[in-house]
């Protein structure tokens, strides 16, 4: 099925131009179809365009392998170690089948990260008239603060200050939907429509509605190089799509290109910047993006092909024709029309743009890949020319390399950036040596560009940062100490403290933290939540995105990377409702600024963390205990408020890291009957530990009430401060003797909780 929004002047029009290249180009396609069933890709395709579609699926290859892990075919095994690129004299049709076949059927699982990755940077273009929302298209960003869609979707800059771009309206794992995030269109900012190539380039909002940032979600960058995609029946394309406004979907593999302009022929003239393709789409896929197999956009969804009879008429599916005002739905849709990549890029540099908007997007043009589907190239390796076996070397020439001289570089001398040392023996072998360093953390291997504030962070800014107040309470309290034998690796110390006194101590407005070394998270994030503060403000007022400190190396934070594409969001230790108030609302925003630092976040699955859309009539989530924790609060005036992971050796691997299995929550107070604490256990094994191989109920984790002293005994923090404040009542002798130490209660409601 294909894609007309609506059967209106314009829409037709272009239905009818793509079913007029389509009729004429049927001889066209006829021959390549049959060069296809005589395995004679070089007939069907130029030879130059499909050395440069080789190469690109070499590099591919290259990008997620290893000397170890080569490649079992054999001819693609040749084109990965032999160190020059294909080129067109040399290609045969064995050489093109192979390569094709090598890389369609049999695709590591990174393919589908890299799908999942790309799949982020699409979204649904909604139209709001008065009060309601109305989808109308897909769009898809393709740089910074660019959006790409068709101009039959947008026309004009009228019709997008209208819109909105909504992204995350899709559902996760286990069908929970995620939460759309709505970005405003600027067309003010970036607008330009080209109706011949039926595309539009609109500015978007740098940070959405709900105070969430658009550099979260990458971009699909727009090449205009050839390679991406070949016309063969072994050469696949996918689409990413909202079809009829629904959540996002994809149409995987199996679609391929049916035509396009491959050459100089006259014959091609027809197709211009089009192609054709095969793919299930909808009402709403207008302007989605057509990446292939590399998930590189190859080209924007735009119309529908519709089958006709002699006359040019439209069919419909039962063989009738169908006439204007017939259901569009009814339509014999054959094939899909999409405007390539190169033809919009050139017409984006030609365009007549003012400068600031001429700036934006030639920076968006310019700028590298917003996503996973471009990894970054692996570490330097020996280039390795094998032996060809004799069936090969006919196949797949490879000119011998000319001795030559042995140069090095001393790393003593490099600059910092880095050295090569080339030598040449019977191979040639480069490597490249890093400059030293000076940290001892762990790097973090390497991801997407996180998002910070445009501001500069430094530790002298945060100076005035006082943190945890011990005497908030109006009693001494302080911040829980060290045990002599930690086992996780102890405090990480302060490497660039804003006090000179501050050696593993992170202060924040209203609250502070200490890291564990060995996991690059809190042990400890404690608050002073003052109810009868007279400003608060909210979660959008100057708070996100999330950020590093600058007193501590940034690889000893776990920072966006570690909850992109998986089923972790970013948790909150000390609370964001609970840190955004203060005595003026500057202060109330640098609470709520500063509660956005990776040190005050741990990965929790996303069933836990979200209380709003998964809170029931029992106390299941975590956010449940905070609300009722915050009413507890309002009634006592002041709390101080302990939070952070319990670190354990079975915890959950995460790339590098270990998600925790349960975090703690310990509330201390000042009542008319003097101090008390409470603590709290919450559990996300069995969530955690589950994945991603059985589906799960969110009520499978539980909160339990636990002494503090109990609590402490899982902990390298020394509690006993807090334990002697503890308000859990102390098992009886009778219920010890008869089932043991009883030192947790689970809480099913607030009435379970013993104060």
């Amino acid at each position: 099925m294909a894609d007309i929004d609506s059967i209106d002047s314009d829409i037709l029009r272009r239905t009818q131009q793509a079913a007029a290249r389509w009729q004429a180009r049927a001889e066209v396609r006829d021959n390549r179809s049959e060069a296809l069933r005589d395995g004679k890709p070089t007939k069907a395709d130029t030879p130059s365009r499909l050395a440069a579609r080789v190469n690109n699926l070499v590099d591919d290859v290259r990008r997620v392998s290893d000397p170890e892990h080569l490649p079992s075919n054999p001819v693609l095994r040749e084109l990965v170690v032999r160190p020059a690129p294909v080129v067109a004299e040399e290609l045969t049709d064995r050489i093109v089948n192979e390569a094709l076949i090598a890389t369609a059927d049999f695709l590591s699982v990174e393919f589908l990260e890299r799908g999942a990755m790309a799949a982020r940077s699409v979204g649904r273009i909604l139209i709001e008239d008065g009060g309601r929302r109305q989808p109308i298209g897909t769009g898809f960003l393709v740089g910074p603060g660019l959006m790409l869609t068709n101009q039959h979707v947008l026309p004009s800059a009228r019709r997008a200050a209208q819109c909105i771009l909504q992204m995350d309206y899709e559902l996760r794992l286990f069908g929970a939907p995620r939460a759309p995030q709505d970005f405003a269109l600027l067309p003010d900012r970036v607008f330009l429509a080209n109706y011949d190539l039926d595309f539009a380039l609109v500015a978007v909002a740098e940070v959405s509605a709900q105070g969430n940032p658009l550099a979260d979600y990458g971009w699909l960058p727009l090449n205009e190089a050839q390679g991406k995609i070949s016309i063969s029946d072994k050469d696949y394309i996918n689409i990413i799509q909202h079809p009829g406004g629904e959540e996002k979907q994809v149409v995987l593999r199996n679609n391929r290109v049916l035509d396009m302009r491959t050459g100089n022929d006259p014959q091609d003239d027809v197709m211009g910047s089009f192609l054709h393709y095969e793919a299930d789409t909808a009402k709403g896929s207008s302007g989605s993006p057509v990446p292939s197999d590399s998930w590189k956009v190859v080209a924007l969804h735009h119309s529908g092909v519709p089958r006709m009879d002699e006359q040019r008429r439209w069919l419909r599916r039962d063989g009738a024709i169908w006439r204007d005002g017939d259901n569009p739905d009814d339509i014999d849709w054959i094939a899909n029309e999409a405007v390539r990549v190169s033809g919009i890029v050139g017409a984006i540099r030609l365009a007549k743009l003012d400068p600031p908007a001429r700036a934006v997007v030639d920076a968006a043009l310019a700028a590298r890949p917003g996503m996973g589907w471009s990894p970054p190239a692996p570490p330097a390796r020996p280039t390795i020319t094998e032996t060809l076996s004799p069936t090969l070397t006919e196949a797949l020439p490879i000119s011998p390399q000319p001795a030559q001289t042995v140069s090095t570089v001393s790393p003593g001398t490099s600059s910092g950036t880095g050295a090569a040392i080339s030598l040449d023996i019977p191979l040639r072998v480069t490597i490249e040596i890093a400059p030293p360093d000076s940290s001892t953390v762990p790097a973090i291997p390497p991801t997407r560009p996180d998002v910070t504030f445009l501001e500069r962070i430094t530790p002298a800014a945060m100076a005035d940062r006082k943190g945890y107040d011990p005497d908030f309470l109006g009693f001494s309290l302080p911040l829980p100490g060290i045990k002599p034998k930690p086992g996780f690796g102890g405090l990480l110390a302060v490497t660039q403290p804003s006090h000179p006194k501050d050696s593993h101590e992170l202060r924040y407005q209203n609250y502070s933290v200490l890291m564990c070394a060995g996991r690059r998270m809190a042990y400890l994030s404690a608050c002073n939540v003052d109810f009868m503060a007279p400003a608060t403000v909210t979660r959008e007022e100057d708070g996100d995105p999330w950020r590093f400190d600058p007193r501590i190396p940034s690889a000893a934070q776990l920072g966006a990377g570690y909850y992109r594409d998986n089923d972790y969001d970013k948790g909150h230790l000390s609370r964001r409702d609970d840190l955004a108030r203060g005595p003026t609302r500057e202060a109330a925003i640098a609470g709520n600024k500063d509660s956005f630092f990776w040190t005050n976040c741990a990965p929790q699955h996303y069933l836990l963390n979200r209380s709003n859309a998964y809170s029931g009539a029992n106390l299941l989530l975590w956010g449940d205990l905070e609300n009722y924790i915050s009413n507890q609060g309002a009634r006592l005036g002041r709390l101080a408020v302990f939070n952070g992971p319990v670190f354990g050796p079975a915890d959950k691997p995460l790339r590098d890291a270990l998600v925790p299995l349960s975090f703690y929550k310990i509330v201390a107070w000042s009542g008319a009957d003097g101090p008390g604490a409470i603590g709290f256990v919450l559990d996300q094994a069995e969530l955690i530990e589950a994945l991603p191989e059985r589906r799960l109920d969110p009520g499978i984790f539980s909160i339990r009430q636990r002494r503090i002293e109990a609590i402490g005994a899982d902990l390298d923090l020394d509690l006993r401060d807090l334990a002697a404040l503890d308000r859990m009542p102390a098992p009886q002798a009778s219920r010890k003797a008869a089932k043991g130490t009883r030192d947790s209660i689970e809480i099913a409601s607030v009435a379970d909780i013993r104060m």
